[in-house]
């Protein structure tokens, strides 16, 4: 049976929310054409008693001439999401995890549940080694229950990821001491005289090469219905000549860039080591113009969330339990590598890191000068490591890129460039 909705009450994803048309005297005041506001229900007949109540505000507003915020209950929720034990956070990260597939959030599911049965609901900071090791004996000694056979290795090794796994959300979230090694790290270590077995899934990744880089921006400049085609374009070209690593390209804030006409710096001021933490710079003219096309977009997009305000690249969602911009990105990356023709399978986007290094070592670049760029520790010697670390190397940096602009033969080409048009997807 067809069940009609009042007017301007309508389904935004799996919720309901509603829209209210801005009288023509207060667009100019408000600068709105009309007003959305979601439900917080997925239930119709909540949405209807909601609606009179958003109603009622969004239209007293209105006269006010201001955007009213958003009038949401809060849904009751049957299962703690702020608690400590292992039901409570186990729970929590499965809820938030947003890039784990189905089948393997349920896979992970049954371990958790399976160490909770085994240790108990628990706080999290009573997990430890000891713990961690007897568990993993209680599992080779625990038939499985659809085989009657001892667990295999393989299942041995999901146990192992997904606790490993978890108990490095526990850290991201400051739930256990950040001074302790990972308790679930090592468990299928191998004893003394045990041969090392393949692993079939083990990929030797090598640089990618600029006939294959060229045929990716190609893929992205023809598909204009790639959510965050622009993105990928920009990222693809400054990945290329700056032998940067994913999440340190499109993590930047407009606070992180700095023009200084023939050239653009680029501080990285949070990093994957503490060598990491640097300045790279875009020396070739083409680049400089699309990043400064990037800046301009910037000030004009709607960010997806809050937390995306000045951001280089607004309109990323966050992803993964860190809520980093590099999660889709990476993954509409790697999307778009695999559908290029041909075998693909030897390369990634840190294989522009590869190319990057290979590209100074070739180019004769001293290996000082070379860490400084891309983000390797010059540990090995004081006077850069400690000495120089804080001294003003703008001129060794920058020489340093223009050499691998120059041995990698210059910015990326492709015959099509993204449209002007703003996305809006």
């Amino acid at each position: 049976m067809d069940v009609r909705v009042p007017k301007g009450l309508f389904k935004r994803g799996k919720g309901y929310a509603v829209r209210v048309a801005v009288p023509n005297e207060y667009q100019a005041i408000i600068g709105k054409k009309e007003i959305v506001r979601g439900l917080g229900t997925q239930d119709l007949a909540e949405a209807l008693v909601r609606r009179k109540e958003v109603l009622s505000e969004i239209l007293a507003s209105i006269g006010g001439g201001s955007i009213p915020e958003p009038v949401i209950k809060q849904v009751e929720r049957h299962t703690p999401q702020e608690g400590t034990t292992v039901r409570d956070t186990g729970h929590r990260w499965l809820a938030e995890s947003d890039g784990i597939k189905a089948s393997t959030k349920a896979r992970y599911r049954q371990h958790l549940e399976g160490f909770e049965a085994f240790a108990g609901n628990i706080e999290v900071t009573q997990i430890n080694r000891t713990l961690a090791l007897a568990f993993m004996d209680h599992l080779k000694r625990t038939p499985s229950e659809r085989t009657g056979e001892p667990l295999s290795a393989r299942s041995l090794q999901s146990y192992q990821c997904c606790l490993a796994s978890y108990w490095r959300v526990l850290d991201h979230w400051g739930l256990v001491d950040p001074d302790v090694r990972n308790p679930f790290s090592s468990l299928l270590r191998r004893v003394a005289g045990q041969k090392k077995k393949a692993d079939p899934r083990e990929k030797k990744l090598r640089p990618v090469t600029r006939e294959e880089a060229e045929s990716l921006l190609s893929y992205i400049a023809d598909n204009d219905g790639l959510k965050y085609q622009f993105e990928m374009f920009v990222t693809v070209r400054l990945l290329w000549v700056t032998g940067c690593r994913l999440n340190e390209i499109c993590g930047r804030y407009l606070s992180d860039i700095e023009d200084k006409g023939d050239h653009i710096r680029i501080n990285i001021p949070e990093a994957k080591t503490e060598a990491g933490k640097r300045t790279v710079m875009i020396v070739g003219d083409d680049d400089c113009a699309l990043l400064r096309e990037a800046i301009k977009r910037a000030g004009i997009v709607e960010p997806s969330c809050p937390e995306n305000v000045g951001r280089l690249f607004p309109r990323i969602a966050l992803g993964g339990y860190d809520k980093q911009p590099s999660h889709y990105l990476g993954k509409a990356l790697e999307k778009a590598r695999k559908k290029l023709d041909g075998d693909h399978s030897k390369w990634d986007m840190h294989s522009f890191r590869r190319t990057a290094v290979s590209a100074l070592v070739n180019a004769g670049v001293a290996k000082e000068a070379r860490n400084l760029a891309v983000g390797h520790s010059n540990k090995d010697d004081i006077g850069v490591s400690v000495y120089a670390k804080r001294a003003e190397l703008d001129g060794v940096i920058k020489a340093t890129f223009e050499a691998l602009y120059d041995e990698l033969g210059g910015s990326l080409v492709s015959e099509k460039v993204p449209s002007e048009k703003l996305n809006s997807h």
